[in-house]
């Protein structure tokens, strides 16, 4: 008896990628003569130096934009940071002020001036202990 066997499907060979057209870099191209600066295209060769290694130079400029902004940030941070310390040794300075006037306030030479306009005087007699037995309820 025969097996059962899967044919194998022929494997398609893949269509080559096209190359990747610049068209940005090719319109800078026909204002500003780059391949003056950077070298002439070359037979064979295609791509240009700039175009070639853009993606690198834009990953480069990405990331010293990344750490200038890093360093913005950090520099803002110090300078909020300064100004709520001043503002921190302001509130602390008014706070000791309001709090000796408060204290200054009940201490009983400055309450006798402000009573005595309603009539109120210090008694001069101490006061008297009065003891209660317990039978004299």
């Amino acid at each position: 008896m025969a097996e059962n066997r899967r044919k194998s499907k022929p494997i398609a060979a893949r269509p080559a990628k096209p190359k990747r057209e610049y068209s940005l870099f090719n319109w800078l191209n026909r204002f500003l003569p780059l391949d003056k600066i950077f070298g002439e295209k070359l037979p064979g060769k295609e791509e240009r130096v700039p175009v070639k290694y853009f993606y690198y130079v834009a990953w480069v400029v990405s990331l010293l934009v990344a750490y200038e902004w890093i360093g913005f940030q950090s520099e803002q941070y110090v300078r909020n940071s300064i100004k709520l310390k001043k503002e921190v040794d302001d509130l602390r300075a008014e706070y000791t002020s309001i709090h000796a006037d408060y204290e200054k306030s009940g201490k009983q030479s400055v309450v006798l001036e402000r009573v005595k306009g309603t009539g109120l005087e210090e008694n001069l007699t101490p006061p008297q202990k009065i003891v209660v037995k317990k039978g004299d309820f």
